[in-house]
Protein backbone atom coordinates (compact mmCIF):
# COMPACT_ATOMS: atom_id res chain seq x y z
CA UNK A 1 0.00 0.00 0.00
CA UNK A 2 2.83 2.41 0.90
CA UNK A 3 4.58 1.51 -2.31
CA UNK A 4 1.54 2.64 -4.34
CA UNK A 5 1.46 6.00 -2.59
CA UNK A 6 5.20 6.47 -3.26
CA UNK A 7 4.67 5.76 -6.94
CA UNK A 8 1.76 8.20 -7.14
CA UNK A 9 3.88 10.95 -5.48
CA UNK A 10 6.81 10.34 -7.78
CA UNK A 11 4.97 10.02 -11.11
CA UNK A 12 1.54 11.54 -10.45
CA UNK A 13 -1.70 10.50 -12.18
CA UNK A 14 -0.68 11.57 -15.68
CA UNK A 15 -0.60 8.91 -18.37
CA UNK A 16 2.63 8.71 -20.29
CA UNK A 17 0.80 7.96 -23.55
CA UNK A 18 -0.25 10.80 -25.84
CA UNK A 19 -2.09 10.99 -29.15
CA UNK A 20 -0.40 13.19 -31.75
CA UNK A 21 -2.14 16.47 -32.49
CA UNK A 22 -4.63 16.30 -35.38
CA UNK A 23 -4.50 12.50 -35.51
CA UNK A 24 -8.30 11.98 -35.57
CA UNK A 25 -9.15 14.92 -37.90
CA UNK A 26 -8.80 12.97 -41.18
CA UNK A 27 -8.64 9.50 -39.68
CA UNK A 28 -11.62 8.04 -41.61
CA UNK A 29 -10.39 9.35 -44.98
CA UNK A 30 -6.89 7.98 -44.46
CA UNK A 31 -8.24 4.61 -43.35
CA UNK A 32 -10.50 4.29 -46.40
CA UNK A 33 -7.55 5.09 -48.70
CA UNK A 34 -5.51 2.27 -47.17
CA UNK A 35 -8.23 -0.39 -47.60
CA UNK A 36 -8.14 -2.48 -50.79
CA UNK A 37 -11.00 -2.13 -53.27
CA UNK A 38 -13.81 -4.58 -52.65
CA UNK A 39 -14.71 -6.87 -55.53
CA UNK A 40 -18.41 -6.93 -56.32
CA UNK A 41 -19.49 -10.43 -57.25
CA UNK A 42 -22.79 -11.08 -58.93
CA UNK A 43 -25.01 -13.39 -56.87
CA UNK A 44 -25.93 -16.61 -58.70
CA UNK A 45 -29.64 -16.94 -59.48
CA UNK A 46 -31.70 -19.18 -57.20
CA UNK A 47 -32.79 -22.25 -59.11
CA UNK A 48 -36.16 -23.96 -58.74
CA UNK A 49 -34.48 -27.08 -57.33
CA UNK A 50 -32.89 -25.01 -54.55
CA UNK A 51 -36.32 -23.74 -53.54
CA UNK A 52 -38.09 -27.12 -53.73
CA UNK A 53 -35.34 -29.25 -52.14
CA UNK A 54 -36.18 -28.52 -48.44
CA UNK A 55 -39.87 -29.27 -48.99
CA UNK A 56 -39.08 -32.48 -50.84
CA UNK A 57 -36.72 -33.62 -48.09
CA UNK A 58 -39.35 -32.89 -45.44
CA UNK A 59 -42.00 -34.87 -47.37
CA UNK A 60 -39.58 -37.80 -47.73
CA UNK A 61 -38.89 -37.67 -43.99
CA UNK A 62 -42.61 -37.90 -43.16
CA UNK A 63 -43.15 -40.77 -45.61
CA UNK A 64 -40.21 -42.64 -44.06
CA UNK A 65 -41.58 -41.96 -40.59
CA UNK A 66 -45.01 -43.24 -41.61
CA UNK A 67 -43.57 -46.49 -43.00
CA UNK A 68 -41.37 -46.92 -39.91
CA UNK A 69 -44.34 -46.56 -37.58
CA UNK A 70 -46.41 -48.96 -39.68
CA UNK A 71 -43.58 -51.49 -39.60
CA UNK A 72 -43.06 -51.21 -35.86
CA UNK A 73 -46.72 -51.21 -34.88
CA UNK A 74 -47.93 -53.53 -37.61
CA UNK A 75 -51.46 -53.99 -38.84
CA UNK A 76 -54.29 -56.24 -37.69
CA UNK A 77 -54.10 -59.67 -39.31
CA UNK A 78 -56.69 -60.26 -41.99
CA UNK A 79 -59.56 -62.53 -40.92
CA UNK A 80 -59.33 -66.05 -42.26
CA UNK A 81 -61.50 -66.78 -45.23
CA UNK A 82 -64.66 -68.73 -44.55
CA UNK A 83 -65.08 -67.57 -40.95
CA UNK A 84 -67.78 -65.19 -39.89
CA UNK A 85 -67.20 -62.05 -37.90
CA UNK A 86 -67.36 -62.44 -34.13
CA UNK A 87 -68.00 -60.15 -31.17
CA UNK A 88 -66.47 -61.38 -27.93
CA UNK A 89 -66.07 -64.82 -29.46
CA UNK A 90 -69.76 -65.12 -30.43
CA UNK A 91 -70.63 -65.13 -34.16
CA UNK A 92 -72.50 -62.05 -35.30
CA UNK A 93 -75.28 -64.25 -36.72
CA UNK A 94 -76.06 -65.42 -33.16
CA UNK A 95 -76.01 -61.89 -31.74
CA UNK A 96 -78.28 -60.26 -34.30
CA UNK A 97 -81.53 -61.61 -32.73
CA UNK A 98 -80.66 -60.01 -29.37
CA UNK A 99 -79.80 -56.58 -30.77
CA UNK A 100 -83.13 -55.29 -29.53
CA UNK A 101 -82.24 -55.95 -25.89
CA UNK A 102 -85.11 -53.82 -24.60
CA UNK A 103 -87.49 -56.73 -25.28
CA UNK A 104 -85.38 -59.22 -23.30
CA UNK A 105 -84.92 -59.31 -19.59
CA UNK A 106 -81.54 -60.11 -18.02
CA UNK A 107 -82.29 -63.78 -17.43
CA UNK A 108 -83.41 -64.39 -21.02
CA UNK A 109 -80.32 -62.63 -22.35
CA UNK A 110 -78.05 -64.68 -20.05
CA UNK A 111 -79.78 -67.87 -21.10
CA UNK A 112 -79.46 -67.01 -24.80
CA UNK A 113 -75.77 -66.16 -24.49
CA UNK A 114 -75.07 -69.31 -22.48
CA UNK A 115 -76.78 -71.43 -25.11
CA UNK A 116 -74.85 -69.69 -27.87
CA UNK A 117 -71.59 -70.35 -26.02
CA UNK A 118 -72.61 -73.96 -25.50
CA UNK A 119 -73.47 -74.35 -29.19
CA UNK A 120 -70.09 -72.94 -30.22
CA UNK A 121 -68.21 -75.43 -28.04
CA UNK A 122 -69.97 -78.29 -29.76
CA UNK A 123 -68.73 -77.17 -33.16
CA UNK A 124 -65.09 -76.82 -32.19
Amino acid sequence: MNEEKDLLKRHGRKTPFRVPDGYFENFADRLMEQLPEKEHRKEPPVRLWDRVKPWLYMAAMFVGLMFSVRTLIGTDPAPETGTSETIAGIPVDDIEPIMDYTLMDDYTLYQYLTEADFDMSDHE
